[in-house]
């Protein structure tokens, strides 16, 4: 922001890569915060709707897709190809 004003420079880009998860960090934040908050402040913001919730069993294992589980029966799916 303001990066022309103030004689900075800025750097636009994209994430070219698959995401990379750890399953631990995802289940401690979980722990922590809530099936409500995953929800509401990480998928519902997400501006492409790359992220969803679904059954483990429902996960996606296509290329460009990744998962991590959040709890025991449900995941957080990542479109890979939309993500930004």
């Amino acid at each position: 922001v303001n990066a022309i004003q103030r004689s900075d420079m800025a750097v636009i880009g994209t994430w070219r890569d698959n995401i990379r998860v750890n399953e631990a960090l995802a289940k401690d934040y979980m722990a922590h915060h809530g099936m409500e908050k995953l929800v509401n402040d990480v998928i519902s913001r997400c501006p492409t709707k790359a992220l969803s919730l679904k059954n483990t069993s429902d996960v996606s294992k296509a290329d460009g897709f990744c998962s991590v589980a959040v709890t025991d029966t449900q995941s957080l799916e990542i479109d890979n190809h939309n993500c930004v």
